[in-house]
């Protein structure tokens, strides 16, 4: 499992050896379509998934601001999940598959407990999810411009 591993951004850096230690906290699974890996408001469950085949939504039903709408597509090798994992909060959106899917599901606690003993992991991986949430605010203000340029705000 270490070699999709490899292929997943915020793993970048990581030794051989590192990798093989976070696969044992790593389930491979697979979904079929529909079935929602993540749902919202969900609380107590810090796992990360890696999406290896197939599609997934993420989508939110809080009424506030949406009616169950699609907010985001992802595809192969990326990761979600990492802020209930960072911040152990509520879910934020559900995940729901779009097809037959297969994930690999990380315990986030075992991951959380090893980073913090293997310093130098612990340091790859915080600079890599740094840089993916950079790189997922700059995609929400993206979508925040357009949709405030397509109502004349």
């Amino acid at each position: 499992m270490f070699t999709e591993l490899d292929q997943v951004s915020i793993f970048t850096g990581l030794t051989y050896e590192q990798l093989e230690n976070i696969s044992s906290f790593c389930t491979r699974q697979m979904h079929d379509d529909g079935d929602m890996l993540i749902e919202e408001g969900d609380h107590g469950d810090a796992d990360l998934f890696v999406l290896l085949g197939g599609t997934v939504e993420i989508v939110s039903s809080n009424a506030a601001t949406t009616s169950n709408e699609v907010v985001l597509s992802r595809e192969d090798k990326d990761i979600f999940g990492e802020i209930s994992w960072l911040t152990n909060a509520k879910r934020t959106a559900g995940v729901r598959c779009n097809n037959n899917v297969e994930s690999i599901r990380i315990n986030g606690h075992g991951l959380m407990a090893y980073l913090q003993q293997d310093t130098e992991a612990g340091f790859q991986v915080t600079l890599q999810i740094a840089k993916l949430l950079a790189h997922r605010m700059e995609e929400s203000n993206l979508l925040l411009k357009q949709l405030l340029w397509n109502r004349g705000i």
